[in-house]
């Protein structure tokens, strides 16, 4: 199998992987609080992390002190992210999550055009602040024509709850773009394994914390054998397998390509969750996730354009 070949298995592996987690984490909130379930996927995904760095000879402990401080950013964005993502999840639907949450592609490049001077031209570019204005106006849609929406305006109580959620979706959208941020930030001075081993650590033990405090871990030992390997394999495979393969994809086709792609993660949780959960996205719901999808993947081709230009005239200089 050729390198690019192998690139678009991964990235296809990725996408279906990334589709899960909200089932994963709506069915496992029946039983666990929101940092408890974060604490044992992520204790999963640790485990894996280092016996598979411990077997592949994977360089692991990261030893520089300004690349922990790095590190150590990027892990509490990630915790962020993941404790508004989750706790959402106790409140909507894994179909309305999963769409929403792609706004994070607008966060993430906005922000990259904030902080790396190389990205700016992004922000100028038509086809972005056409794509931007989209995939909100596609978010808004996916609210406003939701049977959530019509059931909250009859009963004013359920506001707040719709309200709520929504606002933790858009949250974690924004703390994932910062959290992208900072990944590209952090891998000037540590690997891709190195930095989400240590990310995943950290995240661990900021989990473990935070359950402790104010969650029931123990609650997982009053879960069917079946229900305790879903956490952990959920762990493993959704967090530890898909940012490895995600990581290895980028390298063999590029982060425009390989987040585009990721577009059609939600396709997964808006196919099962009729079944599982029975939720039904509304017809006008249906077109505003295409307006919200067409514009984030306006949003990232406009990204890979001002790449392959600075490519082009970086060559012509040499």
């Amino acid at each position: 199998m050729t390198t690019q070949r192998r690139a678009i298995l991964y990235i296809t592996l990725t996408t279906l992987l990334w589709g899960l987690p909200s089932l994963f984490i709506h069915y496992f909130a029946s039983y666990l609080d929101a940092d408890s379930q974060n604490f044992w996927r992520y204790l999963a995904a640790m485990a894996f992390l280092l016996l598979y760095g411990w077997w592949s000879g994977e360089e692991v402990v990261c030893r520089q002190g300004q690349a922990l401080i790095r590190v150590a950013v990027t892990a509490a964005l990630l915790v962020a992210y993941q404790y508004c993502y989750t706790e959402s999840l106790y409140y909507a639907k894994p179909a309305l999550v999963s769409l929403l949450i792609q706004l994070e592609l607008i966060v993430a490049i906005s922000l990259s055009c904030l902080f790396f001077p190389d990205e700016r031209r992004v922000a100028r570019s038509p086809w972005f602040i056409l794509g931007a204005c989209a995939a909100m106006a596609g978010a808004v849609g996916m609210v406003v024509f939701s049977r959530e929406c019509a059931a909250a305006e009859a009963q004013p109580a359920d506001w707040a709850k719709l309200a709520f959620a929504v606002s933790l979706v858009v949250g974690a959208a924004a703390l994932w773009g910062a959290y992208s941020v900072a990944v590209k930030w952090s891998l000037e001075q540590v690997s891709p394994f190195s930095l989400f081993t240590n990310v995943a650590t950290l995240a661990a033990l900021f989990f473990l914390m935070l359950a402790g405090l104010q969650g029931r871990p123990g609650a997982i030992a009053h879960m069917s054998a079946g229900g305790i390997l879903a956490v952990i394999g959920s762990g493993i495979a959704c967090i530890a397998v898909a940012q490895v393969l995600y990581l290895s994809a980028i390298r063999g086709l590029g982060v425009g390509i390989c987040n585009t792609v990721i577009l059609a993660s939600p396709i997964v949780a808006v196919a099962l969750s009729p079944f599982l959960f029975g939720e039904q996205l509304t017809w006008l719901q249906v077109l505003s996730a295409i307006v919200l999808l067409s514009g984030a993947v306006a949003a990232v081709r406009a990204n890979g354009g001002r790449r392959k230009a600075s490519e082009g005239l970086a060559k012509r200089r040499v």
